[in-house]
C-alpha cells in the first residue's frame, strides 16, 4: 500500500528500450531504460484505490510486467493550536498540528508562505508566526507534494492586542497571552488580575476600581498609543 502522494516506480529491463506504464485514470508514461539495465518513473501520481499498474517494453511489446496496489487517501492536517476561531492575544505565535509523517506541509498566511517538515510522529511546528493585520486571519495549510489532498484552513481572530509587549505596571513583568488578566475602564491599563487587587484600584491611573475582564468585548478593543 502507498499514500496517495507522488511517488517513484522503478525497475529492470533491457538497456535502451523505451517502457510505457498504464494505468487507469491517468495519461501513460514514458521513460528509457539506462545502460545499466535500470529504469525510474518519478513523480507518478495515482488515484485513490486498488490500481492496476502494467510496464510496456515498446521495443517488445511481448514483454510486460502488471501489478495491483492500494493507494490509500492522505492523511488529512489537523491543526491542534491555535483553534479555529479563535481570539489571539499576541501578534507573534506557535502554531501546530498533525499530518502525514516525514511530509511537507505548508501555511499560506497573507502573502506569506511557510514550510516545516511532520516528525516521525507526524506533529509538525510553525514558531514565531506573525499576523500581519487586525480583524480575522485566515491560515490556509497543505501539502508541498499535493496542494488538493488533505489541505485545510482555520480562521482566527486578532483585535490588535499585543500582550507580550505589554508590561505590568508593578511587577513589570510582560503580560502572557490567556492569563487571568485586567483591563482599566479608566485609562484602559491591562495588567494581571493579582496585581490590581494587591493595589487595590488601578495600579497605573491610581483612581478607577473597575476593570474589564477577558469577557467583556472592551477587553480586546486594540489601543494603537497604549504604552505601559
Amino acid at each position: 500500500m502507498i499514500h496517495g502522494f507522488a511517488t517513484v516506480i522503478k525497475g529492470s529491463a533491457n538497456p535502451g528500450d523505451t517502457l510505457k506504464l498504464e494505468c487507469s485514470g491517468i495519461e501513460p508514461i514514458k521513460c528509457r531504460v539506462k545502460n545499466d539495465g535500470s529504469w525510474a518513473m518519478p513523480d507518478v501520481r495515482l488515484p485513490t484505490g486498488s490500481q492496476e499498474l502494467t510496464v510496456v517494453d515498446e521495443n517488445n511489446p511481448e514483454l510486460s510486467a502488471t501489478i495491483r496496489i492500494l493507494v490509500s487517501e492522505v492523511t488529512p492536517i489537523y491543526v491542534t493550536s491555535p483553534l479555529t476561531g479563535e481570539t489571539l492575544e499576541a501578534k507573534h505565535i506557535e502554531v501546530t498540528g498533525k499530518a502525514a509523517r516525514g511530509r511537507l506541509v505548508c501555511l499560506r498566511l497573507g502573502r506569506k508562505t511557510m514550510t516545516e517538515r511532520a516528525n516521525n510522529h507526524g506533529s509538525f511546528r510553525f514558531s514565531d508566526v506573525e499576523l500581519p493585520e487586525w480583524g480575522d486571519q485566515r491560515l490556509m495549510f497543505y501539502y508541498a507534494e499535493a496542494p488538493a489532498q488533505g489541505n485545510t484552513d482555520i480562521t482566527v481572530r486578532w483585535p490588535g492586542l499585543d500582550l507580550p509587549s505589554i508590561v505590568d505596571p508593578v511587577t513589570r513583568s510582560h503580560l502572557e497571552p490567556g492569563a487571568d488578566i485586567v483591563r482599566c475602564i479608566n485609562c484602559y491599563t491591562y495588567c494581571y488580575r493579582a496585581t490590581w487587587v494587591q493595589v487595590g484600584r488601578c495600579p497605573r491611573c491610581d483612581v478607577s476600581n473597575k476593570y474589564w475582564n477577558r469577557a467583556s468585548t472592551d477587553f480586546h478593543t486594540p489601543r494603537i498609543n497604549l504604552t505601559n
